[in-house]
């Protein structure tokens, strides 16, 4: 029988913890399915609802409690070290899957051997659970460690299987990191899949989004991601990596209107680009423009449907 490790963190989710873990055990699938909850010192009643569902769960869903607060980064890859299995999935204790997302990604991964891990895309819901629009625009894909590069980072958290050893994204890696550098160490070990349907829920500024809270902090780390990988691509692709990342610096200046930010970004971005200032600044505005011709196509009813986080 294939084995499956589910690790979900949570800290201080009462109002959503049930929705994800309801949704991770309804998945109608032919697989041994556990899962593992990183309770990280919640005060908010978020333990009692885990330790309900595990009580009642037959096993399948045990309830790690943190006597400290770990925060995300540490309380998964406390998970990972625990987490075996044919395969490992991940979510937070905010979003959810769909029903049937967890077969079709075994089924993709049974049919592409040359994959290590596949992703979804996912519909965005509000605090209330309202869906508002789309993850991302990308369709079905498969993209290897060049191609994520260029892209940069549009693939769902949430939505992740990955085959056994994935987990050494997290437990390889002791410093402070992204999600991104973990999408990035899978891609060094084969394709990443992607399927163009939502199967998974993505909760938007939710309590303790990253973005929402440390956006500056999330800017450092994605740098990073980009220079673990240094020694594994060409110059080009770096370049376009960096230019992508200047792009995305860029969207939230002018949305903060905060000229310090891209001025700052920038002088370090020209500093480790190959290519140089205006090079890369021609770059970054290409990719600026293209995006903003697909909001053009979405708000003129030619895209996807609603709101869009990630326009490729």
């Amino acid at each position: 029988m294939t084995t499956v490790t589910v690790c979900v963190i949570t800290c201080n989710q009462q109002g959503t913890i049930e929705q994800c873990l309801r949704s991770i055990l309804d998945q109608q699938v032919a697989a041994d399915v556990r899962v593992l909850v990183g309770d990280d010192a919640s005060d908010d009643g978020t333990g009692d609802v885990v330790s309900r569902i595990a009580g009642g769960s037959g096993g399948r869903v045990v309830h790690l409690v943190r006597s400290e607060r770990m925060g995300a980064m540490a309380n998964m890859r406390a998970l990972m070290r625990m987490a075996h299995g044919d395969f490992i999935a991940r979510v937070d204790g905010d979003d959810y899957w769909m029903p049937g997302k967890l077969q079709r990604q075994l089924e993709y991964l049974r049919a592409h051997p040359e994959c290590f891990a596949v992703y979804s895309n996912a519909v965005t819901v509000d605090e209330a659970g309202v869906v508002i629009g789309r993850f991302n625009n990308v369709g079905d894909l498969r993209l290897d460690l060049r191609g994520l590069l260029k892209r940069g980072n549009f693939l769902h958290n949430s939505s992740m299987l990955v085959r056994s050893e994935g987990r050494r994204a997290w437990t390889d890696v002791t410093a402070p990191q992204i999600d991104y550098r973990v999408h990035l160490w899978h891609a060094r070990h084969g394709l990443l899949g992607h399927i163009g349907t939502p199967l998974a829920a993505y909760r938007v500024n939710s309590v303790g989004s990253l973005m929402a809270t440390r956006s500056s902090f999330v800017r450092d780390k994605y740098r990073e991601a980009i220079l673990s990988v240094r020694d594994c691509v060409g110059e080009s692709d770096y370049a376009m990596a960096l230019a992508e990342f200047l792009r995305r610096v860029a969207v939230r200046a002018i949305a903060t209107r905060d000229k310090e930010l891209i001025l700052s970004w920038a002088a370090r971005v020209y500093a480790e680009s190959p290519y140089g200032a205006m090079p890369t600044t021609l770059l970054a505005c290409l990719s600026l423009a293209r995006v903003m011709g697909k909001v053009l196509e979405t708000r003129m009813g030619l895209g996807e449907p609603g709101p869009v986080l990630h326009y490729r």
